[in-house]
């Protein structure tokens, strides 16, 4: 149980100065006019979070953490602002009159960026006298005055604090139930300016898209504080979790050491400069450690990959591009391969021992500029939440770059299309390719195992345009070329240079293997390497002499069923087993649920 103070007394006890003078010089606000909208809130701001942290396990996880970090961000954001004639491109008369105005509008959404969270996942338990506990947050009011229905003050003997499981960043959600913390004469003052509120609102609730200049001060100021603590080993936490980051390092330390992190091979997933520096394919990587950790049963781990992505550059080990972003575009290129990754850059020494140096590529690793084109296909590492929601056209979140995704229908894959009496055209011409073609109207029986209408199996992998390595001078009657296929295929799967679990995809994850609709994959592959696709029978049948199918019966073929909510429709291809492609224990993308071997109680 801890004690509840006063703001003079936190202030004290966490080593701040109770006057701001730093502040007052840095904002430039008449005295009385600092001490109304600045100095109050933030007692007000100190009584409400106490000695709350401002994480459980990450940065500012200690006694007073998450007033420290406020009160960092503050500072930091406010200097940072001076560097800022605002509003961007406006009038001289107009920078000069909105100086102070653009100023507390930092101010305020510094104060209460994270004040959320006492709300969501670090509450305050009120402790009675009687040692009864009573629910409490920041819209309570403060503890050292908390009352009841009536007006009475409520005698407390202190708190405790506990922490809870919510969505990531779900705080941010909660940021502006917390306003009144405001001066009426502040609140007022900026809703008068709607373009400067819609900026700070923006940020509040999290969408760094429409918060503007006020977003990035902001955004600059949270992370400069957050990797300046993370630097630092804290004298005490809260809690005892054991941090994201130390189980990622001791994870990707313990790959890099015993190989399971291919380096500086096609088709691997890792690639050393000149200088030293790792760069590691962060989608793969990313799943890599959110797959290990649920299988070691650590399931309250992240598991969006942009947040696996962010806590890595947060402790300053993914190292951050000019502007700040975690994702680095490289062009790697020697004399058999050139592709295009989007990575993570470390460097190799933080990594590995330091008896143990890794090789520089025998090759060429260049740095690509966002928006500049390059002849090899981007791997798009996107931060649209695979295996959630729909792709669309998205990027980031702000957080590394722009990649184009391929829009997805409503229901998923082919499902969509088949939920009318008219199959769509993407499904009709995919079927009638097949060796065995054979389309059914009718309604799944009641005995078929219920489908979601969304789709839940999409890989956040770009389209087949320009594949890896072009193959010159295919000979599509030579014995090799079904070799030359596989090898497409495999760096195109692994390197999601091909789509996966997508309604235009030709490849598919189902629970018995890798499904390839055919012969729609065959002629794909020739088509990109300039030779006929109706030359797909000779490839075909050189690719079955391989003997790396899995083989249905006495036939090639495996027929599937692609089912929505209450239609259905048999498609035809080849099946590959798991280890065919993905080796080394690569992470296998999870299987399209609306393609299966069964309906119901029918074989197909």
């Amino acid at each position: 149980m801890l004690p509840i103070l006063s703001a003079a007394k936190l202030f004290e006890l966490c080593k701040i100065d109770s006057k701001f003078s730093e502040l007052r010089t840095i904002a430039g606000f008449d005295t009385n006019i600092f001490n109304v909208l600045i100095s109050e809130p933030l007692q007000q701001y100190a009584e409400l979070v106490q000695l709350a942290p401002a994480s459980e396990a990450h940065h500012h996880s200690g006694p007073g953490g998450l007033l420290k970090h406020t009160l960092d961000v503050t500072t930091l954001a406010l200097k940072k602002r001076k560097g800022y004639q605002l509003p961007l491109g406006g009038s001289l008369t107009d920078i000069g009159k909105q100086r102070l105005l653009w100023t507390y509008a930092v101010f305020v959404g510094c104060l209460l960026h994270d004040i959320g969270k006492l709300s969501a996942n670090t509450r305050l338990v009120a402790i009675h006298k009687s040692g009864k506990e009573l629910p409490w947050t920041p819209s309570s009011g403060p503890l050292t005055n908390l009352v009841d229905k009536d007006g009475a003050k409520i005698p407390l003997e202190g708190y405790r604090i506990e922490f809870r499981k919510t969505p990531y960043r779900y705080h941010e959600h909660l940021a502006l139930i917390h306003w009144g913390v405001l001066p009426k004469s502040g609140r007022t003052w900026l809703i008068e300016a709607s373009h400067i509120m819609a900026e700070l609102t923006a940020w509040l609730w999290g969408d760094k898209f429409e918060s503007g200049t006020i977003g990035q001060i902001i955004e600059y100021a949270d992370r400069e504080s957050t990797a300046k603590n993370l630097q630092v080993p804290p004298d005490h936490r809260f809690s005892n979790v054991i941090p994201a980051i130390d189980r990622y390092l001791k994870l990707l330390r313990q790959w890099i050491q015993d190989g399971a992190i291919r380096i500086n091979t096609n088709g691997g997933m890792g690639w050393v400069d000149e200088h030293g520096h790792l760069y590691l394919v962060c989608r793969s990587l990313a799943e890599k450690l959110i797959q290990e950790c649920n299988s070691l049963g650590l399931k309250n781990l992240p598991q969006d990959p942009v947040r696996v992505y962010d806590i890595l550059q947060e402790h300053g080990y993914a190292l951050s591009t000019d502007d700040g972003k975690a994702i680095w575009t490289i062009s790697i290129e020697t004399g058999t391969y050139h592709h295009q990754f989007t990575c993570l850059k470390f460097e190799s020494r933080r990594l590995i021992p330091s008896s143990r140096e890794l090789k520089p590529l025998d090759g060429v690793i260049k740095f690509v500029a966002p928006g500049e084109q390059a002849s090899a296909k981007i791997i798009p590492e996107s931060a649209a939440q695979a295996n959630e929601q729909p792709l669309q056209n998205v990027t980031t979140g702000g957080e590394n770059e722009d990649i184009e995704q391929t829009p997805e229908p409503e229901m998923g894959v082919e499902a969509a299309a088949i939920t009318s009496e008219n199959s769509s055209e993407k499904i009709d011409n995919n079927i009638s390719e097949s060796e065995i073609s054979e389309v059914h109207d009718e309604v799944i029986q009641e005995t078929a195992e219920p489908l979601d209408t969304v789709s839940n199996n999409q890989e956040d992998v770009g389209p087949v345009k320009t594949s890896v390595s072009i193959i010159k001078n295919l000979e599509y009657e030579a014995p090799e070329t079904a070799q030359k296929f596989l090898s497409w295929l495999q760096r195109g799967l692994l390197e999601k240079t091909i789509l996966i679990n997508n309604p235009d995809a030709e490849v598919h994850i189902v629970e018995d293997g890798i499904f390839l609709l055919a012969p729609a994959i065959f002629k794909t592959f020739l088509r990109l390497h300039g030779v006929p696709e109706e030359k797909h029978k000779n490839l075909s049948k050189r690719f079955a002499n391989l003997r790396k199918h899995i083989r249905c019966n006495d036939l090639n073929i495996h027929p599937y069923w692609v089912s929505s909510s209450n239609r259905a429709a048999k498609i035809n291809g080849w099946l590959l087993p798991f280890n065919v492609i993905y080796e080394n224990d690569y992470p296998i993308p999870k299987p399209n649920k609306f393609i299966k071997k069964k309906l119901g109680g029918d074989d197909g």
